[in-house]
């Protein structure tokens, strides 16, 4: 019997993008390729290639398509619809002939992609990592770093009006979005959100209930149970991720510009480009050590020389991947009560949550381990609490099969 055949479409995929949903999708279609026929669908960013141009590649067995998507001032429809982009698709799609799609990401490809899916009767899940699908920021944050509940004309163009001419068209180019991203969120088989707050979030926005489940990420485990920590005398908290505002990162920095730096450090780790060249000029105190970018290959090494780690995020957070890495290596973890976040860490068991943007209260969730370091080894972490990749996996697959028995009749490339 021939294996079921997934199509996988990421708008990024390692080893050219890093952040948590490539990384996610990286680790789970090289154990999903143990079992099921895996393509991926994704695009590049690259200067020196001609734009739309494809390269195709062999990586572990599994057939990457990478689109070279150009980079270029976006007008507001250029964020959601590429015409380009959507015929490439369909010429792979149909030399693939998938029994099932599952998306990760469309952002910097094209949702024209679901229209094409479903005019060959394919059942699509869709793992959601943010808030793309009702958010054209993808975080639900405004302007002014405020939360937003969700999408309205008024709302969403007032974070968008810098693509317009004029707040007339603007809102008219608003309602197109609006109307077409709820067409195509209809048309997704099966949302999975790795969240619970993430699951609600997308129901009070207009996803029914029904096509919509929570199910977390899953993780090679015993990697991150074979990380060993050395001790040292000052207490070493880290921060790994993007350095963007709505990741905290002045709030930490100016917290840290307080801390003794004879009793603790802080070890930032993230690409900074010179746009974020501020970010030094705000380090007052010698225990703030910006480490430079890493590659996902060396999260162990890193979490090695870390005893703490900080996510201070001022946005409603999905599901850090660092969060559950940190405690599968029983790295004890400081984040902001909110979102997914909130969910990761019971206060006072695997860690603290503090108020988020309150510096005096992260200040004082810092001190708590500086001023009795016995702490991080009172703080029980149960790391059955995170699924392994294996039981992703396994739960995905019955999943595929679910749906495609289901529709595999219909799919025009039955038979």
């Amino acid at each position: 019997m021939n294996k079921l055949n997934v199509l996988k479409v990421i708008h990024g995929y390692p080893p050219y993008y890093m952040a948590g949903s490539e990384v996610y999708t990286y680790n789970l279609c090289n154990e999903l390729s143990k079992f099921l026929d895996i393509s991926i669908f994704t695009r590049i960013e690259d200067i020196y290639l001609p734009p739309y141009e494809v390269e195709v590649s062999k990586e572990s067995g599994i057939k990457v398509i990478r689109v070279n998507k150009p980079q270029r001032d976006y007008i507001f429809r250029d964020k959601y619809i590429d015409e380009k982009m959507a015929r490439i698709f369909e010429d792979h799609l149909l030399k693939i002939k998938p029994d099932i799609i599952h998306i990760g990401h469309l952002s910097h490809l094209t949702v024209l992609i679901v229209d094409i899916i479903k005019r060959y009767n394919i059942p699509i899940i869709f793992t959601l990592h943010d808030y793309w699908m009702i958010c054209v920021k993808g975080q639900l944050i405004r302007k002014n770093f405020e939360l937003c509940t969700g999408p309205s004309v008024e709302k969403c163009y007032q974070c968008n009006e810098h693509y317009f001419h004029n707040e007339q068209t603007g809102k008219r180019e608003i309602r197109k979005w609006l109307r077409k991203m709820d067409q195509i969120n209809h048309k997704i088989d099966l949302f999975i959100a790795p969240s619970k707050f993430l699951k609600n979030v997308y129901i009070k926005n207009g996803i029914p209930s029904d096509k919509l489940i929570h199910m977390d990420y899953g993780f090679n485990k015993e990697y991150f149970q074979n990380i060993e920590r050395r001790n040292t005398k000052k207490i070493r908290f880290g921060y790994l991720g993007r350095i963007i505002p709505v990741k905290g990162i002045n709030l930490l920095i100016d917290c840290f510009n307080e801390i003794d730096p004879k009793k603790a450090q802080l070890n930032i780790y993230g690409r900074i480009n010179a746009s974020q060249l501020y970010l030094k000029n705000k380090i007052k105190n010698s225990n703030i050590h910006l480490c430079g970018g890493y590659e996902y290959w060396d999260i162990g090494k890193i979490l090695a020389n870390i005893d703490v780690l900080i996510a201070p995020s001022i946005w409603y957070e999905n599901s850090p991947l660092v969060i559950h890495e940190a405690l599968l290596a029983n790295i004890p973890v400081i984040t902001s009560d909110l979102g997914g976040m909130a969910e990761l860490i019971k206060h006072g068991k695997n860690g603290l949550l503090f108020e988020p943007k309150n510096i005096d209260d992260l200040k004082k969730k810092i001190n708590l381990f500086v001023d009795r370091p016995v702490l991080i080894g009172e703080l029980t972490i149960d790391e059955t609490q995170i699924r392994s990749i294996k039981e992703d996996v396994k739960d995905l697959i019955k999943i595929y099969n679910q749906f495609i028995k289901s529709e595999r009749e219909l799919s025009q490339f039955a038979g």
